[in-house]
């Protein structure tokens, strides 16, 4: 099961539109914690907070601090091993 907003951010992303992408990501991050999709919403927060970072608005790096947060609290209760080299070396950098 993968979110398909997740998929629009990750698109809006690479078109070069951080806003849309943000968006589509909120929207994800929303539908995935109503649905109780844990996985998929610790991949959402996870390619949220890379986005923001990349935006680097404003307010970025505090939200962005928080969705890596919670993005490892998620891993780390279900053990996602794919999701922690990214998560580890995305948060050092």
């Amino acid at each position: 099961m993968i979110s398909v907003d997740r998929v629009l951010g990750r698109l809006a992303m690479a078109m070069g539109n951080p806003d849309q992408a943000a968006v589509h990501f909120d929207d994800a991050l929303a539908f995935c914690r109503r649905a109780g999709y844990r996985p998929q919403l610790a991949w959402a927060c996870f390619e949220y907070a890379g986005m923001l970072l990349e935006r680097n608005l404003e307010g970025d790096r505090a939200k962005a601090d928080a969705l890596f947060d919670e993005s490892l609290a998620i891993y780390s209760e279900l053990g996602m091993r794919p999701l922690e080299e990214r998560l580890l070396s995305r948060r050092q950098g």
